[in-house]
């Protein structure tokens, strides 16, 4: 940031303007303005966040663009280079270790880590606390819970004698209910929380059972060829497969199908595109015959 560009903050736009015109003692006219941060009212009335400005006087920051004519071409000749001296001057490239595609793409999704750590107040954590219990007790599983914080990642613990209802079966009541409590809470703040639920022990067993299905089944794909498949996880469930697999290098693994919920595939290297090949093939032909 320059030296001669400032920031400033109020409770909305026009208050932050106010501000930059009083410190700078300049009316918005003679101000170059860049909007940094609008601002938010927060959520259930917490954690607000001031509108953010950065601000120049008009004059004092003037671009490549808006200087001389005369100026540009003296500087243009002073750093211009021959075409031949800038060809021999390549820089080497940078050698780039890839990641299994299908474990780089479950790490692009909605539950990735916020660029930004924010620590909210004791208010804002018990209004969540409130919103999961009332949601359980409208689904008539009244619980006890508790919320973890760590950064901008809220746990959502949940205990009680309803643990197996809210589970469901492999944990998609669970699932649901965490999805409905995001929706909810993306409704009223604009920052992107990672909020995560848990019931009883679910989570940390689920993991375990997963790692061992997904070895389990990659044995039998290296003892008789066939593909084998584990349906219906959503992208956390996935990548703990992947990464339980990524090292071995006689199988392959990778998600198929559409929305939130998709199956794995484990499979030989190469037979499950030669599979995927046939059954277009096998298509075609009963389109062809039809």
């Amino acid at each position: 940031m320059s030296s001669n560009t400032k920031e400033f903050q109020g409770k909305d736009i026009a208050e932050a303007i106010q501000n930059a015109c009083n410190s700078l003692n300049a009316s918005q006219e003679d101000l170059n303005i860049e909007v940094i941060s609008t601002g938010s009212s927060g959520i259930f009335g917490l954690c607000r966040q001031n509108a953010r400005l950065r601000v120049t006087l008009k004059g004092e920051n003037i671009s490549q663009e808006q200087q001389p004519v005369s100026e540009k071409k003296a500087r243009t000749k002073k750093t211009a280079k021959s075409p031949k001296k800038a060809s021999r001057k390549k820089k080497p490239r940078k050698e780039v270790t890839a990641e299994p595609k299908e474990t780089l793409a479950e790490n692009n999704n909605s539950e990735a880590p916020h660029s930004e750590h924010k620590e909210y107040g004791p208010e804002f954590v018990s209004a969540i606390q409130e919103e999961l219990l009332k949601v359980l007790q409208l689904m008539g599983f009244p619980s006890e819970v508790s919320i973890l914080q760590d950064g901008n990642s809220i746990t959502g613990l949940i205990q009680g004698d309803n643990i197996e209802g809210i589970v469901g079966h492999d944990g998609k009541v669970l699932d649901s209910l965490q999805y409905l409590l995001r929706k909810m809470l993306s409704k009223k703040l604009s920052e992107k929380i990672m909020l995560s639920l848990d019931a009883g022990n679910f989570r940390a067993s689920r993991m375990k059972d997963l790692e061992k299905l997904g070895l389990k089944l990659a044995e039998e794909v290296k003892e008789n060829g066939k593909t084998k498949s584990i349906p219906s996880l959503n992208p956390s469930e996935r990548r703990i497969v992947h990464m339980a697999l990524q090292e071995d290098k006689d199988i392959r693994s990778r998600s198929v199908g559409e929305g939130l919920f998709k199956k794995i595939l484990i499979y030989r290297p190469g037979k499950g595109k030669r599979n995927s090949q046939a059954k277009r093939r096998k298509n075609k032909q009963g389109q062809s015959a039809g």
